[in-house]
């Protein structure tokens, strides 16, 4: 083993996973995920990690959340350069900032800021009823997720919900459902090393068979042959 991937081991550092990652920006950016995500990662997580002086340590936890929450506002349709530009801005502000106090309000007006981004970005790309129904669907991927509860949530009619997709992404909603779930299963495969089991589990297929038999349809591949 590299002897500076082995020191860096042995050195104790926690850090969070990436699929844990994903799921507290899906949560800040699209109220995806359950309430608790908020407790995980917090200002003070990293105070004693990523700096020896508590103040520089916070700043930094703030500074790798921006990095983190930028790209997953360009990954969930935030034009990049605006994006990037916020991260800038944010960082040099996070450098201003003189207690912990002065800190937590910066976080929440990044989060807002951010957040605002993605809706903004988008309800101009589809229209009303498709945007609400992304949303819908972003928010109950991890899980059960059925066209019918998107169309009620919109409060449009199955067929004509069905209609605008067609006409908007060129697919139905069951099968931008089943892409949504499908790219969300090789980051849990491939990313955090999850079993085909647990991930059927997560994506909330009733068994394992019926997850292998999408993800192969899909991707020309079991899960296994594609994360080999």
């Amino acid at each position: 083993m590299n002897q500076f991937i082995r020191q860096s081991i042995l050195s104790g550092y926690r850090h969070h996973s990436f699929s844990i990652e994903r799921e507290i920006s899906d949560f800040y950016l699209k109220g995806r995920g359950d309430s608790s995500l908020e407790e995980i990662l917090r200002i003070d997580t990293y105070a004693d990690v990523l700096a020896p002086d508590r103040i520089r340590a916070v700043k930094n936890t703030l500074i790798c959340l921006i990095t983190v929450i930028s790209r997953s506002s360009i990954r969930n349709g935030a034009d990049s350069e605006i994006s990037f530009s916020m991260s800038d801005f944010f960082i040099n502000e996070v450098e201003k900032q003189k207690t912990e106090v002065e800190l937590q309000e910066l976080l929440k007006e990044i989060l807002d800021r951010f957040r605002e981004l993605v809706d903004e970005a988008q309800q101009r790309k589809y229209p009303y009823p498709v945007s609400k129904a992304i949303r819908y669907i972003n928010a109950n991927l991890l899980g059960s997720c059925t066209v019918k509860g998107a169309a009620k949530f919109t409060g449009c009619n199955p067929k004509y919900l069905a209609a605008l997709f067609q006409q908007e992404l060129g697919m139905s909603p069951k099968e931008y459902v089943r892409r949504e779930k499908m790219k969300e299963a090789l980051t849990l495969l491939a990313n955090d090393h999850l079993s085909v089991n647990e991930t059927a589990d997560i994506l909330g297929y009733c068994n394992a068979s019926h997850f292998i038999r999408e993800f192969k349809r899909f991707y020309g591949k079991t899960p296994r042959q594609y994360v080999m």
